[in-house]
């Protein structure tokens, strides 16, 4: 879907030059006796976590001090004018002047002044990783905790008589095949990552003010046969910033004997020129699909007949097409099964494969 990359711009966007901060960069160290990882991106964006809850707390800059060339920050919840809440603040010292700083000594003080606590931090090595663009100032080593720390709970489960593991976690609930799968090793790698990548989101997400009850994220069982596994996955309609919730749902397929996720625009003839989009293409399958679409509420109709298609996939009854269109009024969605006998003279040999598969007793 369009909106992941949405997702990642918004999720990781804090790329802030850091070169107005001599200690820019992710730190790990203590508030007390109180373990916190903590990333200044910027002289004016900075953030950090409690090990303990892994939620986010904002750090805003005071401006610079008469004795030091350097910032002192507030926590506050992100918010602003009467809406802000500060929750303390933070005295920088022991920084000096040119060359690199490797510990910082903070002091963290009550809102109203009376409690001062040493902050205690060290320099954390940048590390990279794929799920981390290397323009976030916070780098993968901020977010590996948010990653490996979440709690989690697994059950036993079954799908049409056959087994899988659920793994849920607060950000996010995923699946695990069991190791007699032929390609489970590479199809668990992918679930375990898209669970990290939910906990980066998750925490993001609660950091920016969103309610934790209004959080969902899943990857669940659709279709399952012998070789291919459909999964859909979706996250809940919430605004994690701005006004517009970043729901999405979409359905992914798989190879069972490699693990692998499966290209089924190979499946049809003219592969993803039926996409639609700007670079939309008239195709045989787009006119059958338009004259397939539902009615939809005047406010759907907005976007003219453009919509964009998202990857096929096989269902009970036929090949399912999912439209969508943004408009004024938000996302239009609608689903569309072609049988598949219909779908027939649409097919590649490798897509009339797939379903002669699919088809078997």
């Amino acid at each position: 879907m369009k909106l992941l990359c949405t997702l990642f711009l918004l999720f990781f966007g804090m790329t802030a030059q850091a070169a107005d901060l001599p200690y820019a960069g992710t730190w790990k160290g203590s508030i007390g006796n109180d373990k916190v990882m903590v990333c200044f991106a910027s002289s004016t964006s900075a953030e950090f976590y409690y090990l303990r809850n892994l939620r986010g707390i904002w750090l805003e800059p005071l401006g610079l001090t008469p004795d030091k060339d350097t910032t002192d920050w507030k926590e506050t919840n992100g918010l602003y004018g009467d809406d802000q809440k500060i929750t303390g603040f933070w005295a920088v010292s022991g920084i000096s002047p040119g060359g690199a700083v490797t510990t910082l000594d903070l002091t963290w003080i009550s809102p109203d002044g009376k409690k001062k606590i040493p902050v205690k931090l060290s320099k954390v090595p940048v590390m990279t990783s794929p799920r981390i663009p290397e323009s976030d100032i916070c780098g993968a080593n901020y977010y590996q905790p948010l990653e490996d720390d979440l709690p989690h709970t697994s059950k036993d489960l079954k799908f049409e008589g056959r087994e899988y593991r659920s793994i849920s976690t607060p950000a996010a609930t995923v699946f695990e095949l069991p190791a007699s799968v032929p390609g489970s090793k590479n199809f668990n790698d992918y679930t375990r990552n898209w669970l990290k990548d939910s906990a980066d989101w998750f925490y993001t997400c609660l950091r920016n003010g969103a309610k934790e009850s209004d959080w969902g994220r899943g990857f669940e069982p659709l279709v399952w046969t012998d070789s291919k596994l459909v999964v859909k996955n979706w996250m809940s309609d919430i605004a994690c910033d701005g006004s517009h919730g970043l729901a999405y749902e979409m359905y992914e397929t798989f190879d069972l004997r490699t693990g692998k996720m499966i290209d089924t625009w190979t499946w049809v003839k003219q592969g993803d020129k039926n996409k639609g989009g700007k670079n939309k293409q008239k195709t045989p399958l787009t006119t059958l699909l338009k004259k397939l679409k539902n009615q939809k509420p005047e406010q759907c109709m907005m976007g003219g007949d453009a919509f964009d298609i998202d990857d096929p996939y096989v269902g009970k009854s036929g090949m399912v097409f999912r439209l969508s269109h943004l408009n004024p009024m938000g996302l239009c969605e609608d689903t569309i099964t072609i049988s598949y006998k219909q779908m027939m003279p649409f097919l590649t040999p490798a897509g009339k494969a797939a379903v002669a598969e699919f088809l078997q007793p």
